[in-house]
């Protein structure tokens, strides 16, 4: 079995159209409800690079084709302990050693760090591996997705124009106004309040330079991201924030929604994500559903998600093992 490393400068056309192929062929298998990805997503996908976020790649081929895939993560700025893995296996070739080798062959790239995350939907191959390895389950997550034909709009046009004195809405596409950054980064900790059950992480580190990555690294996989900010005027602080991923129609991502702690218990997290929806339906009325996940116990924001109509659509499950002793047992 030959395994190839894959460098982000170093990825063609080919290797993207062969690794939009192996996506499409274990989506069809695992999850045959879910859209197709689109080849230039694919494609961005492998090609993203960042300083602060490295992404390591490995490989299997067979000729053209890509019968497997790995990416380990190795966050740089924060959570120096934690290694997180992701991999996909051609359906016609599961069972044959194809996951086992492409970790043994990566893992030592997270030498000196003490934790492996993998997470698995449900019910999947990736789950039975976990297991197999003897991983632990550690957090739950729902999945949720959202029909935008069986929205309420006339509840949630209601929301999104409703007053919140000593505040207002700020938007954009893909960049943040240089004039927001600092403070927009500053919202983005908010995110670390978010449960994480007994995962083994801590908070992420926000700055401007991380948020510039995070824009990069979206337009390179050819994602359109679109934020709404709620402004404390009286501070200038962005308060609350939500965010979408534009994908490929018809499908596309919810991202962050953050309320900064000062402002919480004001309606500003339900507030920015209805004007949100208002938004798409405006101006991306190809996109028909919005898919999110959120942390099964994170009652707050599921409540505000089936408010304004997602409904749980999949289940996935944080899987975790202590680096040292799964190398051990991968031999």
């Amino acid at each position: 079995m030959l395994i190839e490393p894959l460098a982000p400068l170093d990825v063609t056309d080919a290797d993207g159209a062969a690794y939009h192929r192996l996506f499409a062929d274990a989506l069809a298998a695992d999850r045959p409800t879910d859209p197709p990805p689109d080849l230039a997503e694919a494609t961005g996908r492998l090609r993203v690079r960042r300083e602060d976020q490295r992404s390591l790649r490995w490989v299997v081929r067979d000729g053209e084709a890509m019968l497997g895939h790995l990416v380990l993560g190795l966050p740089q700025l924060d959570n120096l302990h934690l290694a997180m893995a992701h991999a996909i296996v051609h359906p016609a070739h599961r069972r044959r050693g194809i996951a086992t080798a492409l970790l043994r062959t990566a893992l030592p790239a997270a030498a000196g760090r003490r934790t492996l995350l993998i997470e698995a939907h449900d019910g999947s191959a990736g789950e039975a591996f976990c297991r197999a390895y003897g991983l632990r389950p550690v957090g739950s997550e729902r999945l949720s997705l959202l029909r935008l034909a069986d929205v309420d709009w006339a509840d949630v046009r209601a929301v999104g124009a409703a007053e919140h004195p000593g505040y207002r809405l700020e938007r954009w596409a893909g960049r943040c106004p240089d004039e927001l950054l600092d403070p927009y980064a500053a919202a983005k900790t908010a995110m670390n309040d978010a449960p994480l059950d007994n995962i083994d992480m801590g908070g992420r580190v926000y700055t401007a330079d991380v948020i510039r990555h995070d824009e990069a690294g979206y337009r390179e996989s050819k994602l359109d991201q679109r934020v709404v900010v709620a402004v404390h005027e009286a501070t200038g602080e962005v308060a609350g924030l939500t965010e979408v991923l534009l994908a490929s129609p018809p499908r596309s991502f919810q991202g962050d929604t953050a309320v900064v702690p000062a402002h919480r218990g004001t309606g500003l997290g339900l507030w920015v994500k209805a004007d949100m929806l208002c938004r798409l339906r405006t101006e991306r009325p190809e996109v028909t559903e919005l898919l999110t996940g959120n942390a099964a116990s994170n009652a707050h924001m599921l409540r505000i998600n089936d408010r304004l109509g997602y409904r749980p659509y999949q289940a996935l499950t944080e899987w975790q093992a202590d680096l040292a002793a799964l190398v051990g047992r991968l031999g």
